[in-house]
C-alpha cells in the first residue's frame, strides 16, 4: 500500500507544475534553466533552439516549495524510488529514480518507473503515438492570441451532441472561471466574462489560486501525514478544489477541455495499476521502459476496470413498519446517507484489499465506482472473495433486498487510445464493455444459480423490526419504545447526527471500540465490511485521532458538511482540512419562526405538543402545511395540506457519454461524470438550503434526484432546477432531464408515493423527445411550463376580483375532457365544450353575481370568457394543472 501511494503521488502532481509556471511562481528562480535542460524537450531548427513543455522543469521545483507540508519524501524507505538526503534546508543527491524525478521527467523519461508515469500520463489522454509526438514538439501557443496562461478551461457540455455533426471548436462559447471549487464556480461564463489575451491579468489570477492552494495544504492535519492512503484521501479533495477548472492541456492546439484534476486523477490510477502489474509480472528493468517506450507492449491487459453497483436502492431508502411514519424523516434521511456510505465502504474495502490508493477509484457517484487495478491473478481471486463477502453481509443484514454488485474488465494500453464518436475507437468498445459487465452483475444477484438459493430461518422472536417492518427485530418492545434492528437504530442515528456532525470516521474494526467513550463521537452499531463508523463534529476532534491514523486503523475521514450558510454569492472554497464526500444533501430544520403564532396554525392534522424543537428535523407532516398561505383577512390559513414528491432524471445520459463526444477519453469520461454528479450533489443542496429550505434530498447525485417537499414548492423547485442545470451545461439543447411529480396528502406511505413519482417519471420519458415533466397525471414539455404559470397567475387574478366558486372550477375539468376527446378522438358532440363553456359562464354570472348591473355583468362574463376558452384551447389537457394549482391552493386544507 505505501509503496503504491507512494506512485500514485509521483504520478498525480506529475503535472503540479503546470500550476505553479502559469502563477509565476518560478520566473526569477535561478535553478530554472537546469531544471529546463533536466526535464524538458529541447529543439533546434533553421538556426533556433527552444524547450517545450516548459511545465515540467516547474515540477520539480514545486516539489521542493511544498514538500515541508507533504508526507516524508526523504529517508531510508522510499521503495519504489530511490531515496535522497536534506543538507540544510534542501533535498540533495538527486537521484536519478527519486519520486520527484520520476513526476518531473514525464516529458523526457528515461528509466523503468518515469515510463510508467509517461505512459499513464499518456493514455489517460488517449494519445496515439504520432499524436503523442507532436504534442511533445509543441509550443503551448494557441489561436486567437491564447496560451497556457490565458487560455481558460471549456466544457465538455457544450460539445456533446447527439446528431453526427461535432460542435466546431471556432465557436464554442463557455469557459470555466478560474476560481476554488464553490457553487458558483460549478457553471461556465460566456469565455468574454473571463477569459483574455492579457498575460499579466491571467498570470494573477493564476498566483491568487496557487496561494491559497499552498495556504490550504497546510490545513491537513499533520497527524495524518504517517497515514499516506488517509493523508492523500484529504489531498485528492485539496487538488479538486484548486485544480478543477485548470486546463490539463493547451500545446498543439489541444482543446484546454479536461481539468488538471480529472487528468492527474487518472494518471495517477493508471500509474499504480501499471506498476503493479509490472511489479508481479517482474518486468521492471531496461527492457520493460524499452517496451513502454515503444509501445511494443501494448495490447497486453494490464489493467482491470473494477466496477460497483448498489442495486435495491428504493426498497431499501422506502422499507416501511409500524413506526415509520412517526420517524420518516430522520429514517429518510438516514437510510439516504447509509446507502452512499455502503458504496463509499465498499469501495474503500477493495481499495484496502488490494493495496490500491484513493486515487485508484476514479468514479464514485449514486451508489456507483470505478476502480482501476492491475490485472494480476491475485487481485482477480481477490475481488472473488470481495464479491463474496459483499454477498454474505447483505444477507446476513438485508437478507437480500439490497447489494453490491462488482463486476471486472481487463483493458490493454491501446484500449485506452480515443477513437471516434460514431464507437469504432478501442476506448469506445472497452466502454461497452464495461457496460455489459454490469448489467450481467446486476442480473447475477448472490450468485444464486451457481451458489444455490439461502433458506432464512430466524424465528423473529422479538417479532419484526418497527422501522423495516421485514428484518427481525434484535431488541424487543418495552414501553413506548420500538422493537428495532441495528440496522434501523444506526438509520435513526445517522438522521440525527447529520444535524449534529460535519465529518464520519471510518476505522479498522478491531481498533473501533477504542473510540467508545470518546467526546463528542457517535459511534453507529453495525460494522460495515470490516470498519467501524463513528460521527464527529470539529476540525480538532477530527485530527486528534493521530495515533490512530499513524497505527494506520483510522482509514478514512470525511467531511460531508454543507456550504457555509453565510455564503450567499455561492463562491467560499468547498476545503476544510480533510477529504470531502458530497453525500449529505440537504434536510430542512425547523426554524424558531415555525413555531410562533401565527405561523404555527399553518401545521393542520399535527398535535402541536409534539411538534419538533427548533434546530431539529422537520416532520413530513410539517411539510405538507408549508404552502399553507393566510387568507385575504389573514384570520385564517387556506391551501391543501399536501406533499409533493419529485423524481428526476438526465435524459439518454448513456448515449450521451457513448456517443455524444468527439473524441472520448478516459479523462474525458471521468471529468463527465464528476461534473453531471456536481450539480445534483453540490449545487442542489447548496440552492435549496437558500431558496427551497421546505424540500428534503432523499437522493440527489449521478444523474438522477428522488426529492419530497411541500406540493407547490416542488413543482417551482422543478422549473428552477431546469433554468438552472440549462446554464449548468451551457446552454446545449441537447442535454436534459425530465421529471415526475406525485401529489398526496401527508400520511401516504412513502413507498407509495415513491411509486407515484415512478409512474409519473416513466410517462415524461415516454413523450417523444422526452425533456418533459408530469404532474397531476399531465405531461407537458418544459417548453409549456412558462404559459401554464401565467395561465395560473391570470386565473389567480380573476378568482380574486370575483371569488369563483369552487363548483365552478370543478366544472372546468369537464371542458378540459371535452377539449381532449375532440383533439386526441375526433369526436364531433364532443366539439361543444366551447358553446357549453359560454353558455355555463352566463349562468354563473347571472346566478351568482345577481347584485351587479348588467353592464358589469357583462364585463365579468367577457373577462371570463377571453380567460378561460382561449387557455383550454391552447393549453388543452394541461389546463388541469392549472385548475388543480388553484384549487389546491384556495381549499380550506
Amino acid at each position: 500500500m505505501l509503496r503504491s501511494c507512494r506512485v500514485a503521488l509521483a504520478a498525480y502532481l506529475h503535472d503540479l507544475g503546470k500550476f505553479a509556471e502559469r502563477a509565476g511562481v518560478f520566473d526569477d528562480d535561478p535553478r530554472l534553466d537546469a531544471h529546463l535542460t533536466l526535464y524538458c524537450p529541447f529543439h533546434e531548427q533553421g538556426g533556433r533552439s527552444w524547450f517545450t513543455h516548459r511545465h515540467a522543469a516547474h515540477t520539480a521545483l514545486a516539489f521542493d516549495l511544498i514538500e515541508q507540508h507533504l508526507p516524508e519524501l526523504i529517508g531510508n524507505d522510499t521503495a519504489p524510488f530511490t531515496g535522497r538526503v536534506r543538507s540544510g534546508d534542501s533535498a540533495t543527491g538527486e537521484a536519478t529514480d527519486s519520486l520527484v524525478n520520476a513526476a518531473a521527467a514525464h516529458h523526457k523519461p528515461e528509466t523503468f518507473l518515469q515510463w510508467v508515469i509517461a505512459t499513464a500520463d499518456r493514455i489517460a489522454s488517449g494519445f496515439e503515438r504520432e499524436k503523442f509526438e507532436e504534442y511533445n514538439r509543441a509550443t503551448e501557443d494557441r489561436a486567437g492570441g491564447l496560451n497556457h496562461y490565458t487560455a481558460r478551461q471549456l466544457t465538455l457540455f457544450e460539445q456533446i451532441r447527439r446528431a453526427e455533426e461535432a460542435a466546431s471548436p471556432g465557436r464554442l462559447a463557455w469557459r470555466y472561471p478560474l476560481a476554488p471549487l464553490s457553487p458558483a464556480a460549478l457553471f461556465p461564463q460566456k469565455a468574454q466574462q473571463c477569459e483574455s489575451t492579457e498575460k499579466s491579468r491571467a498570470t494573477q489570477e493564476y498566483r491568487r489560486l496557487w496561494d491559497g492552494f499552498v495556504a490550504a495544504l497546510q490545513s491537513i492535519p499533520r497527524s495524518h501525514r504517517n497515514n499516506l492512503s488517509l493523508w492523500l484521501d484529504h489531498f485528492d479533495s485539496l487538488w479538486l478544489t484548486y485544480t478543477h477548472a485548470i486546463p490539463a492541456a493547451t500545446a498543439f492546439n489541444v482543446k484546454p477541455e479536461v481539468s488538471l484534476y480529472d487528468h492527474s486523477r487518472t494518471t495517477a490510477a493508471l500509474a499504480v495499476a501499471l506498476w503493479r502489474w509490472h511489479e508481479s509480472a517482474r518486468r521492471t528493468d531496461f527492457a520493460a521502459a524499452v517496451a513502454l517506450c515503444e509501445r511494443a507492449d501494448f495490447d497486453e491487459q494490464k489493467f482491470l476496470l473494477v466496477q460497483g453497483d448498489f442495486f435495491g436502492i428504493q426498497d431499501f431508502v422506502f422499507a416501511v413498519g409500524g413506526e415509520t411514519r412517526k420517524h420518516a424523516a430522520k429514517l429518510l434521511r438516514g437510510r439516504s446517507f447509509q446507502v452512499a456510505l455502503f458504496t463509499e465502504i465498499a469501495a474503500l474495502r477493495i481499495l484496502d484489499a488490494l493495496c490500491l490508493p484513493p486515487t485508484s477509484q476514479v468514479i464514485n457517484a449514486a451508489g456507483k465506482f470505478l476502480i482501476v487495478a492491475p490485472n494480476s491473478e491475485e487481485i482477480r481471486g481477490g475481488l472473488v472473495k470481495l464479491r463474496t463477502e459483499f454477498e454474505h453481509w447483505f444477507l446476513d443484514h438485508s437478507f437480500g433486498m439490497a447489494g453490491i454488485g462488482l463486476a471486472w474488465v481487463p483493458a490493454s494500453c491501446n484500449d485506452f487510445l480515443s477513437g471516434d464518436r460514431d464507437g469504432a475507437g478501442r476506448y469506445a468498445r472497452l466502454g461497452q464493455r464495461l457496460r455489459e459487465s454490469l448489467e450481467d452483475a446486476k442480473h447475477r444477484r448472490f450468485d444464486l444459480c451457481s451458489n444455490g438459493a439461502r433458506i432464512f430461518s430466524n424465528g423473529y422472536p422479538h417479532g419484526a423490526c418497527d422501522f423495516n417492518g421485514r428484518l427481525p427485530a434484535d431488541r424487543p418492545r418495552a414501553g413506548e419504545q420500538p422493537a428495532s434492528c441495528a440496522l434501523s437504530r444506526d438509520q435513526i442515528a445517522i438522521g440525527e447526527s447529520l444535524l449534529e456532525y460535519d465529518r464520519v470516521l471510518a476505522i479498522r474494526q478491531r481498533e473501533a471500540s477504542e473510540l467508545r467513550g470518546a467526546a463528542s463521537v457517535r459511534k453507529l452499531e453495525v460494522p460495515l465490511f470490516g470498519y467501524g463508523l463513528a460521527f464527529t463534529r470539529s476540525a480538532d476532534e477530527s485530527g486528534a485521532f493521530g495515533r490512530l491514523a499513524a497505527e494506520g486503523a483510522l482509514r478514512r475521514c470525511w467531511d460531508f458538511s454543507p456550504a457555509d450558510e453565510s455564503d450567499k454569492s455561492g463562491t467560499s472554497p468547498l476545503w476544510s482540512g480533510y477529504a470531502r464526500r458530497f453525500i449529505s444533501g440537504y434536510a430542512p430544520r425547523v426554524w424558531l419562526d415555525d413555531l410562533g403564532a401565527p405561523l404555527r396554525d399553518r401545521y393542520v392534522g399535527i398535535d402541536h405538543s409534539e411538534l419538533p424543537g427548533a434546530g431539529e428535523l422537520k416532520s413530513l407532516d410539517m411539510l405538507a402545511c408549508e404552502d399553507r398561505e393566510p387568507d385575504a383577512n389573514r384570520a385564517d390559513w387556506r391551501g391543501v395540506a399536501a406533499l409533493g414528491v419529485l423524481k428526476g432524471d438526465i435524459d439518454d445520459l448513456g448515449e450521451l457519454f457513448r456517443a455524444g463526444l468527439e473524441r472520448p477519453t478516459f479523462a474525458k469520461t471521468a471529468a463527465l461524470s464528476r461534473q453531471v454528479n456536481a450539480f445534483f450533489a453540490i449545487y442542489l443542496p447548496w440552492l435549496l438550503a437558500r431558496e427551497f429550505r421546505g424540500v428534503y434530498t432523499v437522493f440527489a447525485g449521478g444523474d438522477d434526484f428522488f426529492l419530497i417537499g411541500p406540493w407547490r414548492t416542488v413543482q417551482k423547485l422543478a422549473a428552477r432546477m431546469r433554468e438552472e442545470f440549462r446554464r449548468y451545461v451551457a446552454e446545449n439543447p441537447d442535454i436534459h432531464f425530465s421529471v415526475g411529480i406525485a401529489t398526496q396528502k401527508a400520511g401516504a406511505p412513502i413507498g407509495a408515493l415513491a411509486e407515484l413519482a415512478e409512474l409519473a417519471l416513466r410517462k415524461s420519458k415516454e413523450r417523444d423527445g422526452k425533456d418533459a415533466m408530469t404532474c397531476f397525471e399531465e405531461t407537458v414539455p418544459w417548453s409549456a411550463w412558462p404559459q401554464l404559470e401565467q395561465a395560473l397567475t391570470r386565473f389567480d387574478e380573476v378568482h380574486s376580483a370575483e371569488r369563483l366558486t369552487q363548483g365552478f372550477v370543478y366544472r372546468l375539468l369537464q371542458f378540459v375532457d371535452m377539449r381532449e376527446r375532440e383533439q386526441k378522438r375526433g369526436e364531433p358532440e364532443a366539439a361543444m365544450w366551447r358553446s357549453r363553456l359560454a353558455y355555463h359562464t352566463r349562468r354563473y354570472v347571472v346566478d351568482k353575481r345577481k347584485g351587479l348591473d348588467e353592464a358589469r355583468r357583462r364585463e365579468l362574463y367577457l373577462d371570463l370568457a377571453e380567460t378561460l376558452s382561449p387557455a383550454i384551447e391552447n393549453l388543452g389537457t394541461a389546463y388541469r394543472i392549472v385548475l388543480f394549482n388553484h384549487l389546491y391552493r384556495y381549499r380550506a386544507r
